[in-house]
């Protein structure tokens, strides 16, 4: 009996390509950028998506049609932006893209969670076609959410862990209005649970921690946010209080299912709990305020005699919270022993704490200063516009010289530019990041010595500060004598660094933005020309000026300008916008009949270039004259 045989190959040729490609269940496309058609290979195996083989004006449908789930259409805007715009970056000839999205399915209004693999091909700086596959990684996807989910609750309780109940927190009461909404955060405390656990040991401690979780579980709705954010501390959002009497009811309730008392034997010991609240918006209106006020009217039940809630007042801000016997003296050695063991920790605390970068900045160079017995810590911020470096924050010891324009001599000021070359100059890339370090300033060359002497300056070390690629200025740690800078002071100069970069300076850079953005816009309302600024991808317009909103007062942004301004389907017929180069400086200018048929109307655009922190999108400045 013949048996029928098939050719094995020796090779990489189509049939095992083929084979692959079905076995892997993967789904392989063709973009062709300059007629921006998408086709499916074929023969187009039979996939698990809802694209057609073929997809003429691919990029407006991809946009629109709700093919991407809306969350992840910002992934096309990223792509598009940076072939047909950030060029100067890409590599010569090709351009490799890996994304994770979601892609509606076949036949249905699921979205599937794929990953989609791209290689663009480009003549000069133009792309011309795109060739890449999509894979389903649904499965793989829902399991890293499992894994993700059991990462943000406490194994012991049930509840959120401490990150995962801030972070909720946090995003929640950012969807709040303080006119409309009324809510309440809780701090619930147990009392007396270190003896309990110190006596019966413990596993039993785990199980009161544990009762002490269900109880708050079942007696909180499951639209409010719980979590453990301590040892034996609770955290509860309670949410939409229409009548205070339910927060009343809610907080005596829990404080009655909880006292109670344990025996082991002879031992019995007392258990029992403390709530302190604070109220949405009366007592804050973001994290950080309520946690302050609520922590405070907790030590208040405390305070009180236990076993009992104290909804916070103005009156408790100014007293003590804890009855303490610790000297003043005690107290900072305590707070420096805190910062040393867990420095980003007692940083990250001082800023809830406080609520203020600009406290938090200057305590925290105290700490350092202290910490590796510096004689200056000093932080300078940049200023792109002129170039230069100014003192904005300082700690000095008996020994440091301020460098601060408003206390240094007038006769410093040579001195503290030698200095400033001297430190720029050695600043390279290292394992801690960009440093500028000496160690013996006696070894620099000797036109920087009369202002070494003169400053006090014997050894530094110094740390650039970014974010992204913004350089927003320099820590720098100093010694008024020769000193070995270790790699725990070389450590925790570049942690504070990134601190600073991307938490406590970020809203010093947000309110210059801001700034500059206000004058801007004024500037575009005062003109009586018709200005709008668009999206060059989707051709949504981000900003209208006065005149369109006197003008046209229904009109509103979310679709194409086209469609909003002058209730077109398609792009108009010589759009200047559709002419622009990616980041050209060119400006176009043309006649349009849009707004009057007999009398065509002067258009100009040109591609506008602001600052935007996290924000890559093209945009294209409109001007008409007023209709």
């Amino acid at each position: 009996m013949n048996t029928k045989s098939h050719p094995i190959p020796t090779a990489f040729d189509n049939n095992v390509f083929s084979a692959l490609e079905k076995f892997d269940r993967r789904v392989y496309f063709r973009w062709d950028m300059t007629t921006d058609v998408l086709e499916l290979h074929e023969p187009a195996l039979p996939n698990s998506y809802d694209i057609a083989p073929r997809m003429a004006r691919a990029s407006t449908i991809l946009w629109h049609s709700g093919l991407l789930h809306p969350e992840d259409a910002t992934i096309l805007r990223v792509y598009l932006d940076s072939i047909f715009c950030h060029h100067i970056h890409r590599p010569k000839g090709t351009c490799n893209h890996i994304c994770k999205l979601r892609l509606r399915g076949n036949g249905c209004h699921e979205y599937i969670w794929s990953e989609i693999h791209l290689i663009t091909y480009f003549d000069g700086f133009v792309p011309v076609v795109a060739y890449g596959n999509i894979r389903n990684i649904q499965a793989q996807k829902l399991w890293q959410q499992r894994i993700e989910r059991e990462a943000a609750h406490d194994q012991l309780t049930g509840l959120l862990n401490k990150d995962a109940t801030r972070l909720r927190i946090t995003k929640h009461l950012a969807s709040l209005s303080p006119d409309i909404d009324q809510e309440a955060l809780l701090i619930i405390d147990a009392d007396g649970f270190k003896e309990i656990n110190d006596s019966f040991g413990h596993l039993f401690g785990d199980a009161v921690l544990t009762d002490m979780g269900d109880a708050i579980m079942h007696n909180f709705r499951q639209s409010d946010i719980k979590g453990r954010i301590g040892g034996d501390e609770f955290l509860v959002l309670f949410r939409n209080i229409s009548d205070p009497e339910i927060l009343h009811d809610r907080c005596q309730s829990l404080i009655r299912q909880l006292e109670r008392r344990y025996k082991n034997g002879q031992q019995e010991l007392p258990f029992s709990i403390s709530i302190g609240v604070a109220q949405y918006p009366q007592h804050g209106t973001t994290y950080q305020e309520l946690f302050k006020h609520a922590d405070r009217a907790l030590y208040e039940s405390k305070n009180l005699g236990k076993n009992q809630y104290t909804i916070y007042r103005s009156s408790l801000l100014g007293q003590a919270s804890v009855t303490s016997h610790r000297t003043p003296k005690d107290f900072e050695d305590f707070q420096q022993k805190a910062f040393k063991d867990n420095m980003i920790e007692f940083i990250f605390k001082l800023l809830y704490e406080t609520n203020s970068p600009d406290a938090t900045i200057s305590i925290s160079l105290g700490m350092f200063g202290k910490l590796f017995n510096l004689d200056r810590v000093g932080l300078d911020l940049y200023d792109p516009d002129t170039n230069q470096y100014t003192t904005a924050y300082e700690w000095l010891s008996p020994n440091g010289i301020s460098l601060k324009s408003s206390e240094r001599a007038d006769d410093t000021f040579d001195s503290i530019s030698m200095r400033n070359t001297l430190i720029l100059s050695g600043y390279k890339a290292t394992s801690y990041g960009v440093m500028s370090i000496c160690e013996d300033t006696s070894k620099a060359a000797d036109r920087y010595q009369p202002a070494m002497a003169a400053l006090h300056l014997g050894a530094f070390a110094h740390c650039m500060i970014t974010h992204g690629s913004d350089t927003l200025g320099c820590i720098g740690f100093e010694y008024s004598r020769p000193h070995t800078i270790d790699d725990e002071c070389r450590h925790a100069l570049s942690v504070f660094a990134v601190i600073l970069g991307n938490i406590l300076l970020t809203s010093y850079s947000d309110d210059k933005l801001r700034q500059q953005n206000m004058q801007l816009r004024s500037l575009l309302d005062h003109m009586q020309e018709m200005i709008y600024v668009v999206d060059k991808i989707t051709m949504s317009p981000i900003y209208f000026n006065r005149s369109i909103r006197q003008a046209l007062p229904d009109v509103n942004a979310g679709h194409p300008c086209y469609q909003v301004l002058h209730k077109r389907s398609t792009p108009c017929p010589g759009c200047p916008v559709l002419q622009l180069s990616g980041e050209g400086s060119e400006y176009i200018q043309c006649d349009l009949n849009n707004w009057d048929k007999d009398r065509p109307t002067c258009t100009r655009a040109c591609n506008l270039h602001i600052d935007k922190i996290d924000d890559t999108r093209p945009l294209a400045l409109v001007i008409q004259e007023p209709i």
